[in-house]
């Protein structure tokens, strides 16, 4: 199904001001829209985004311009590289996230989560806010092995990592605004932060590679992986890995966990069950977290229904290296194809009433129509990692409170990079008896 001209302009001109709103453009009646007189492809059904991220995985990339912006504002790393690169990173990168590993920093993710948890106050609280502080307390621990002895550096990686996600935000809601080698104030910013935090990281892992204790943080285990000539691990490339994760695994978990909380702070019979869910984390000994969030089934059908409804990344694109047809349709190489997860993820021919929050449904069955990190052989690493974080933070957040909505009009959902509630997200805290 082609879009008109017409439709064309409207599409664009709505995204500039609200992608989200222009998602409910797309026709999304047929699995493939050409997009007329632009080398332009919007992969509209499962079967599609199926295609594209699988099963002809090796006839696209990601597009330039994305992986210009990011690595211009994060650094070389597996979310940039390509091909031979890719291969070589993802292997060297991928055992860290293993089970056990993930096993491992689940008790560090309990303990961080309870301690920010007692200190927050009965009253009004951003919720966005306290659980973006708790995941990026997270990823210092859990990703780069932050100690009491590391305190000051941890602290300088977090200040200066606020800078460079404010950046990227901007430069993917403007990827026409000038690259960073242009020096515009907010670019000269940009990259003295960026400067800044690459220098404490490498100090971390100066300290790791002269302190090693045996712990399984990520930075940790890319230390000791350095160790093997295989692997052609430099300091500078495992800082610019350790970034990467940093940004993949504080920025979408803190959007997941907003808007789960949101959601259960509507449906007080819900948020009992996920309380009663994280009751049990508190009882669970060293060891047996893991097993523990494997029996959390009310808790994770929330944490399911939050990335269905509000994927931190609404949408996936990637540019044909080379001529192909994708669900019989031509394209033609260098064509951009977007895959557009919040629209797919909403979809009445994949859900029954797809706009509603209902966190019994079966997920699983969606295949392809639920992309929350992605598919295929590009599917996000720490996936296990993430999701094993949302369930022990959500499940002891409820445990400790109960919260409430109270005001008049929902938060409005803007891409900030991931999904952010516009302004922030208050909720109503009450001590949980």
């Amino acid at each position: 199904m082609a879009i008109d001209q017409v439709g064309l302009l409207s599409l664009a001109k709505t995204a500039r001001t609200d992608m989200l709103a222009a998602m409910d453009l797309l026709p999304m009646t047929t699995p493939v829209a050409n997009v007329r007189g632009v080398p332009f492809v919007i992969a509209q059904h499962a079967s599609a985004a199926q295609q594209v991220l699988v099963t002809d995985a090796d006839s696209y990339k990601k597009p330039g311009v994305v992986r210009r912006i990011i690595q211009e504002g994060l650094g070389q790393n597996l979310f940039t590289a390509e091909d031979a690169d890719w291969l070589t990173r993802r292997k060297t990168v991928s055992p860290v996230f293993a089970l056990h590993n993930v096993e491992a920093l689940a008790d560090t993710m309990a303990a961080t989560t309870a301690q920010a948890a007692q200190h927050w106050q009965a009253g009004d609280l951003d919720i966005q806010d306290a659980v973006t502080d708790l995941t990026i307390r997270i990823a210092l621990r859990g990703l780069l092995g932050a100690t009491n002895e590391t305190a000051d550096v941890a602290a300088d990686v977090r200040r200066e990592f606020e800078e460079i996600l404010d950046w990227v935000a901007y430069r993917l809601n403007n990827p026409a605004s000038l690259p960073a080698t242009v020096p515009t104030g907010r670019n000269r910013r940009h990259r003295a932060a960026l400067g800044r935090m690459q220098a404490s990281i490498a100090k971390l892992i100066e300290y790791r590679q002269a302190n090693d204790d045996g712990s399984l943080d990520i930075l940790s285990q890319l230390v000791r992986a350095q160790q093997d000539d295989s692997t052609n691990l430099t300091d500078e490339a495992i800082v610019d890995e350790c970034i990467g994760f940093m940004f993949a695994g504080h920025e979408t978990t803190a959007a997941t966990l907003t808007w789960a909380l949101f959601e259960l702070s509507q449906y007080p019979t819900l948020q009992a069950e996920v309380a009663a869910e994280g009751s049990r984390l508190l009882q669970a000994g060293s060891g047996e977290l893991v097993e523990t969030v494997q029996s959390m089934q009310r808790t994770s059908g929330v944490i399911e229904e939050a990335l269905r409804l509000y994927p931190a990344g609404i949408s996936i694109v990637r540019t044909a290296r080379r001529a192909t047809e994708l669900e019989g349709t031509k394209v033609r190489r260098g064509t951009m194809v977007m895959i557009p997860v919040y629209a797919m993820q909403r979809s009445s021919l994949v859900w029954q009433s797809p706009n509603d929050f209902n966190p019994t449904r079966n997920h699983a069955d969606a295949g392809a129509g639920f992309l929350p990190f992605g598919l295929g052989p590009r599917r996000c690493l720490g996936a296990r990692f993430a999701r094993t974080e949302m369930h022990i933070a959500l499940g002891l957040i409820c445990a400790t409170w109960q919260m409430s909505y109270t005001q008049n009009t929902p938060p409005k959902p803007i891409v900030a990079p991931s999904l952010r509630a516009d302004g922030g997200l208050t909720l109503h805290l009450k001590q949980r008896t």
